[in-house]
């Protein structure tokens, strides 16, 4: 039909724009509606088109049925989901193993949607899958359904409005763009519409830009180089140019976005990346065509709450909110909620619930930081049971209420257009009411992120950003100055057909479905392809060589990539900073006072923190910093290690000594083990019982392998302490130790370290001690015991290093036979190891309370948990010398 149609071009137009008559002109997606628009009102010299509109076909054909007959409603895709699951759970053609069937409604929506139509008939037959035989079931009962509830699906509207031409309001011009593509109904609808009175015309084909001026190509090592290499590429453009159009389009949007983005705030607006000032309004100068609603943190947040409190999260989602601006109080109780950020992820497990984790926060006196998560909770307690999705939602702005959310002043042009969004999002939920019927908490929660989900979300703006992001079909059809092509490997195009488990493919070729085979989807990339290229005068193809797991990769074959290579950028700093510092005369830190000394805390750790970096001694003992404890799925292995060594020491407690050992059968062995490994969980609550039971089999198996090891030594022992705690005056410094283990062999003391990692030997060793822990012990122990130490025992408990043990003593330098290469084996040996000890020891302590501060830069980021770059976020409270 588009052939036989009379071609017109915008600067034709101006008659109609004068006659009053309306016009309608029917595009293929938003984008191109969008450039259209612009191109029609430049070539008019207008800024307002009144009776002109420019809109994508599927929105018009609704917007034609909603306003002639608006007591017969249009379902949304989600509606039309609700029904979908309605009529597909239950059935008999679900094998028994689907827990869920809401991918399965999915895929049954698009091939409804699509055999609606193009007409397709899915009669079944004695050849049919039970796919295609499940299919043609459900169709029937989502028709029936859409019947009893006076409603039409997308794929259904265009054969009712065909049906009711005479009753509908119609324009008097109807204008279609050359590209685009209509169904045999949709052909059958316009040319009714001519036969109407509509006059009906066409746009000449999209010529896009008259002449190339400049085309490149380029590959990269990986994804981020090609990102950076298009951004600093944008930074580049000519400054004098006014108003450009620029485009950096990408094969996968999902991939590139987020990347782009990141890329673009260094190179292109680097002021995003620093604070902005009360009269500073920060606005990015690009747009991201497939923008989603739900991305934007102040919404993600009310998501947050709303699962919060329906149960437990990971710990992630509720530190992200305790820390969100976005609850109510945030500025005041910033620094009180990072101290109970820290809290919770030192005593929760990867998830938690709202109640435990309140609960938590009241015994560290943490109710005023935590006031308005308590009146979530309140609010959240009295929306129980089943109810319609109207009523959820205004349980869910009941909730978010409570939670201050979102705990911004009306005015701020982000947090307005979001909030309108999610209000919108609101009403579509709440119209979900004649579909779904009274449902759960979760399953309106489940309801509320898919709609979320699959929110396309704009920002309004005075102007037109010069820059868009952008996928290849929604470039299509536009005008640009200049393009970026990124993502244009083997793997991306030809775009891969998956075939649809309801409709056979001979059944879509021969209805003319687009992309129902792989020889229709070849051509159309190709066409596409040139369409985005053919739209600018200057463009760059370009590929990463290897994708994000490491496949090496080749240059999409669509393409002739014999073009000039894109020579590098020579753009520099992405930006500096100028500034005047003021450095100081003297910059030192003040000796330990003696009333800090009284105030120290602390065990062994402060000795290691100082032989790792001075700095870093200074930062936790002296300012209090601690690392933020960092939530792991499943056991951190901080609790793996407190279980093995209360295990150890409840068993020798028991047991006492290796001649008890030695006599017991394996079975009361296994026995005893595995009850003290039950009185140790049972002491760390917050882990599921099968994990629980998980672990415990794993450390049973490992503790038998050690005590193995143990009825192998070659002297008799007696363990005469364990977890030997005690305060001790070390160089000056008041520390607190606890010895894990004490062994009497042969009337000589031995200290024992579990280490539940992999050991270094060489690190006890005076001339770079940074294992200081069993030296203390050795010099300092007798303290706590009461008997002089003359051996120490480093002892590897590791599933997969192995049992092995390290020893250094007055009499031997094993504990099983075996040859040790330069053995602390003699009462000389030890006396001399224990002098250097002392000696580089006294020096850690002397070094520390003179306040010396100097920053190992040697040392490697794993030997401490603190990153030195970031700010000090926490202290431990000034102490002056008063």
């Amino acid at each position: 039909m588009l052939n036989q149609l009379e071609v017109v071009v915008p600067s034709d137009w101006s008659s109609w724009l004068e006659d009053g008559r309306s016009t309608v002109v029917l595009v293929d997606h938003d984008g191109e509606a969008i450039d259209l628009r612009r191109r029609i009102a430049e070539a008019q010299g207008r800024a307002w088109l009144e009776s002109l509109r420019v809109l994508p076909k599927a929105q018009w054909w609704v917007e034609l049925w909603d306003s002639s007959f608006p007591e017969l409603q249009v379902l949304r895709p989600v509606q039309v989901l609700a029904l979908a699951e309605a009529c597909i759970d239950g059935s008999d053609y679900l094998a028994e193993s689907v827990i869920g069937v809401q991918g399965i409604a999915r895929q049954f929506v698009d091939a409804f949607e699509l055999a609606e139509r193009y007409g397709l008939s899915t009669a079944a037959n004695a050849f049919a899958t039970n796919e295609q035989q499940a299919f043609c079931d459900w169709r029937e009962r989502l028709r029936l359904r859409l019947v009893e509830q006076g409603a039409l699906t997308g794929g259904q509207l265009v054969a009712a409005l065909g049906e009711r031409i005479d009753e509908l309001e119609l324009p008097a011009r109807l204008v279609l763009s050359h590209q685009l593509e209509l169904t045999p109904t949709e052909q059958t609808l316009l040319n009714n519409l001519r036969e109407a009175g509509v006059a009906s015309y066409q746009l000449p084909p999209f010529a896009g830009s008259k002449e190339t001026l400049s085309c490149h190509q380029a590959s990269f090592a990986g994804l981020q180089e090609e990102v950076q290499a298009a951004a600093q590429w944008v930074a580049s453009r000519p400054a004098e140019q006014a108003q450009p159009r620029l485009a950096l389009v990408a094969t996968d949007v999902s991939r590139y976005e987020a990347p782009l983005q990141r890329a673009l705030e260094r190179y292109v607006y680097p002021a995003s990346l620093f604070p902005a000032g009360h009269d500073q309004a920060l606005s990015e100068p690009w747009r991201v065509g497939t923008g989603r609603l739900s991305a934007y943190p102040i919404i993600a947040s009310a998501l947050d709450a709303l699962q919060l409190a329906h149960g437990e999260v990971p710990l992630e989602q509720l530190s992200r909110l305790l820390r969100s601006p976005f609850v109510a109080k945030a500025a005041e109780q910033a620094g009180a909620r990072a101290q109970l950020d820290w809290f919770w992820r030192e005593y929760l497990v990867n998830r938690a619930s709202l109640a435990r984790a309140l609960n938590l926060a009241a015994q560290r006196g943490f109710e005023a930081a935590t006031e308005a998560f308590h009146g979530l909770q309140k609010m959240a307690k009295g929306h129980t049971g089943r109810a319609q999705p109207s009523v959820w939602v205004a349980r869910f702005d009941a909730e978010l209420l409570a939670l201050g959310w979102p705990n911004r002043e009306a005015g701020d042009p982000v947090v307005d257009q979001c909030r309108q969004g999610f209000s919108q999002v609101m009403d579509t939920l709440r119209a979900l009411d004649r579909q779904l019927g009274a449902i759960s908490r979760s399953d309106a929660l489940r309801w509320l992120q898919h709609v979320l989900q699959g929110k396309r979300f704009e920002l309004r703006r005075d102007e037109a950003p010069p820059l868009q992001l952008l996928s290849l079909e929604e470039a299509s059809g536009q005008e640009f100055d200049a393009i970026w092509v990124l993502g244009l490997s083997d793997s991306a195009l030809p775009q891969a057909v998956p075939p649809s488990p309801f409709l056979s493919r001979e059944q879509l070729v021969a209805a003319g479905v687009p992309r129902a085979d792989h020889s229709d989807a070849l051509k159309r990339d190709i066409a596409l392809l040139e369409t985005v290229l053919g739209s600018a005068p200057e463009w760059v193809i370009s590929y990463p060589r290897q994708s994000d797991d490491a496949v090496v990769q080749t240059p999409c074959t669509l393409l002739d990539w014999h073009y000039p290579v894109l020579p590098e950028s020579d753009l520099g700093e992405a930006f500096t900073v100028a500034a005047e510092l003021e450095w100081p005369a003297e910059e030192c830190v003040r000796p330990v006072s003696a009333r800090e000394r009284t105030l120290l805390r602390g065990g062994t750790g402060l000795f290691k923190a100082y032989a790792i970096s001075p700095f870093f001694a200074f930062l936790k003992y002296r300012l209090g910093l601690q690392a933020m404890p960092e939530p792991v799925e499943g056991l951190d292995p901080k609790t793996q290690g407190n279980w093995i060594h209360r295990a150890l020491e409840l068993f020798w407690r028991d047991i006492r000594n290796s001649s008890a050992l030695q006599t017991l059968p394996d079975a009361e062995i296994e026995a005893r083990l595995g009850d003290a490994i039950d009185r140790a969980m049972t002491e760390h609550s917050g882990h599921g019982d099968q994990l629980r039971r998980i672990e415990k089999r794993r450390l049973l198996s490992l503790l038998q392998e050690w005590l193995d090891f143990e009825q192998s030594r070659s002297e008799a022992f007696t363990v005469t302490h364990v977890e030997a705690a005690g305060q001790v005056d070390a160089f000056g410094l008041p520390l607190r130790m606890k010895i894990d283990r004490v062994d009497s062999i042969d009337g000589k003391t031995v200290v024992m370290d579990y280490k539940t990692g992999t050991l270094s030997a060489n690190q006890l060793n005076a001339d770079n001690l940074l294992e200081p822990q069993l030296p203390l012990y050795a010099l300092l122990g007798e303290d706590i015991v009461g008997e002089k130490i003359e051996g120490v025992v480093l002892a590897q408990i590791h599933p997969s290093s192995g049992m092995a043990v390290h020893m250094r003593s007055s009499w031997s330098a094993n504990l099983v036979p075996r040859n040790v290469q330069n053995p602390v084996d003699s009462p000389e040996k030890w006396q001399a190891e224990c002098d250097a000890w002392r000696r580089v020891l006294s020096e850690y302590a002397r070094g520390f309370l003179a306040g010396e501060a100097g920053h190992n830069a040697l040392c490697k980021d794993s030997d401490f948990a603190y990153d030195p770059y970031v700010p000090v976020l926490a202290r431990a409270g000034e102490v002056s010398d008063d």
